[in-house]
């Protein structure tokens, strides 16, 4: 079944990937990555492209002491958007990877609870 397949990934999942702090690189591990950031003023990070398809990483602002902004190497919605912005804690965005043509994958977003894009 493959009920049982998305239970065993969720067990290797990388649920506690450690925020890379300002000006940092965000990097997806696994095939499932949660990365809770933390802000003490205005701040960014920069969001690496996946490697491969099928990786999950879930962004989200766990304190806010500033806007989080996180810039994504690739285009990451239709719209040509590069910026995810985190203005409140609890701002949330879930992206999953995809082939980008030839030239390896990227990141798309499959949910955000009221992250800026730009």
């Amino acid at each position: 079944m493959s009920g049982h397949r998305i239970t065993a990934d969720l067990l290797k999942a990388d649920f506690d990937q450690a925020d890379p702090g300002a000006g940092g690189s965000i990097t997806a591990e696994g095939n499932w990555t949660v990365v809770e950031m933390v802000t003490a003023a205005s701040e960014a990070r920069s969001l690496k492209d996946p490697v491969k398809s099928g990786q999950v990483i879930i962004l989200t602002l766990k304190t806010d002491g500033g806007d989080c902004a996180v810039t994504a190497a690739t285009a990451c919605n239709t719209a040509g958007n590069t910026v995810i912005t985190f203005g409140d804690a609890g701002d949330t965005v879930v992206l999953a990877s995809i082939p980008n043509g030839t030239s390896g994958y990227k990141w798309i977003i499959t949910a955000n609870d009221t992250a800026a894009l730009s």
